[in-house]
């Protein structure tokens, strides 16, 4: 009786650590049988140690773009940032619902951590699995900028003109631009490496996630916010800015 007692508690404890257990990207990856499909998701973290995006609990953001039919969205993340970025089994899986950006057209992670680490968020399409790249959360040492100031905008009608100025000491790859109405839809979203862009002149565009015929156009005499993000190679927000504009 003794001996049943006690592997009975041994069995018991054994289901309660595998339930327990946090899944990592690499062994979801494996269980689920799904195929990893060659198409990648666009994704970019950004931070500030105080707060970020109006809520002092969630130093960071983990934003992305859900393509049309994207379901099933999930986050992981390394315990620090001194590992190989590239070894999915060290990602662990932190359970935290989405929330939409520009009603839905982007949507974040709102994460809590106010530390150093790497971030990859997946989700399922068409029966594939999307995987981003790498994305290096640096709130620690590089916290995000709010550089409103730094934006210009220049009227011309229905097809302002927009310039930054970005930071020497940020080795930026691209820079996102939106412009989005007074209700907060998206109108356009394009990235350029570029410290200017017109709308909607597509010339210096390097993708445009808006891909819509007839092309996005402005209202006359309307008000609109222009956000700006400037992302380093390995996908964190180096500065962030909004500003308003009315075409006349």
């Amino acid at each position: 009786m003794k001996y049943l007692l006690i592997f009975s508690l041994a069995t018991a404890l054994l289901f309660s650590c595998k339930k327990e257990e946090i899944a990592t990207l690499k062994t979801e990856l494996e269980n689920s049988g799904a195929k990893v499909s060659e198409e990648y998701i666009i994704a970019c973290a950004a931070g500030m140690r105080d707060g970020f995006m109006g809520d002092a609990a969630h130093p960071v953001s983990m934003s992305f773009y859900p393509v049309a039919g994207a379901t099933n969205f999930r986050y992981f993340e390394t315990v620090g940032n001194n590992t190989d970025e590239m070894d999915y089994g060290q990602y662990e899986e932190v359970i935290v619902n989405s929330v939409p950006v520009f009603n839905g057209y982007l949507r974040r992670f709102p994460l809590k951590r106010a530390t150093n680490r790497w971030g990859i968020v997946t989700y399922e399409v068409n029966g594939e699995t999307r995987i981003c790249d790498p994305v290096h959360i640096k709130v620690n040492f590089q916290q995000t900028v709010w550089s409103p100031n730094r934006i210009t905008i220049t009227e011309n009608g229905v097809t302002p003109e927009f310039r930054w100025q970005s930071y020497p000491i940020f080795e930026n790859a691209i820079h996102f631009n939106v412009v989005s109405d007074s209700n907060n839809n998206l109108i356009s979203g394009t990235y350029t490496q570029d410290t200017n862009w017109s709308f909607y002149d597509l010339s210096n565009v390097t993708l445009n996630i808006r891909d819509v015929n007839p092309a996005p156009s402005l209202n006359p005499n309307s008000k609109y916010t222009f956000t700006l993000m400037s992302v380093s190679d390995d996908n964190w927000v180096t500065t962030f800015g909004q500003k308003e504009f009315t075409t006349p």
